[in-house]
């Protein structure tokens, strides 16, 4: 799914070396690219690939869809592809771009299966964030649901869309959201935004993947390097016990 060339955006020099030379690459760049490239313009995700769409597409291609926030890896077209690609779900994504008032995008306080510290949506009076919005149909937000762990890792919830504004025009009354069960809080009352993510006004201090998991493998007692991404990969139990570190406030 990732290219060793994909390594190039991991400005830690030491780090880049120990991805792009370790047997297990893939995984390591799973984690550490999160929350991956994306367009930043609407695009139709279809048979793994994108197509541009053009405004006047929009509203015909969103009809009788249901527009769910992407505020974290479901805006890309490596996750889509991961999602959907395989799952006999043949009807294409539109995804659609804005931003989103008094909100942020920030780092959940958990930790996925796969070794990333994965996004969530969280109140920020004054901060504008660019958002993507997915255009699912039941069938689709039904399968989403389970690959975003509902209920046991996010819950599934409504807004109201007053505070985004899409740059296609569109204006949805409600958007879904998945929501982390284990919140935005760290010890210490730390919230740290997902510095990937494009924001005005940013309130919290904003890190990429691979300092937050440093943050929070010292924090922890323990030294960040691909081998502790990988334990957290490998084993549950230890994931369990390093996330418990980090309760909320």
């Amino acid at each position: 799914m990732f290219s060793l060339s994909d390594a190039q955006t991991i400005t830690d020099p030491v780090l880049r070396a120990q991805i792009e030379q370790h047997p297990r690459a893939q995984e390591l760049l799973r984690a550490f690219l999160y929350p991956y490239a994306a367009p930043d313009h609407d695009f139709l995700f279809k048979a793994g690939a994108c197509e541009p769409v053009g405004q006047g597409d929009i509203a015909r291609l969103a009809h009788g869809r249901m527009p769910v926030l992407a505020v974290g890896s479901n805006r890309a077209p490596v996750q889509l592809s991961r999602k959907f690609s395989h799952q006999n779900l043949s009807d294409a994504i539109l995804v659609t771009h804005g931003w989103m008032d008094h909100h942020d995008i920030v780092y959940s306080a958990h930790m996925t299966g796969y070794g990333a510290i994965p996004a969530t949506l969280a109140p920020s009076p004054g901060t504008k964030v660019r958002v993507a919005v997915t255009w699912l149909t039941a069938n689709q937000l039904s399968h989403m649901h389970v690959t975003e762990s509902v209920p046991s890792h996010y819950s599934y919830q409504q807004l109201h869309g007053r505070d985004i504004e899409l740059d296609c025009g569109v204006m949805p009354d409600h958007v879904g959201i998945y929501q982390s069960v284990a919140g935005h809080v760290f010890d210490q009352s730390d919230i740290f935004a997902v510095s990937a993510i494009e924001a005005q006004g940013r309130r919290f201090k904003a890190l990429n993947q691979w300092d937050m998991i440093d943050h929070l493998a010292r924090r922890a007692g323990y030294v960040m390097q691909p081998e502790f991404v990988l334990r957290m990969i490998d084993d549950q139990a230890f994931r369990t016990a390093v996330a418990a570190r980090f309760p909320i406030k």
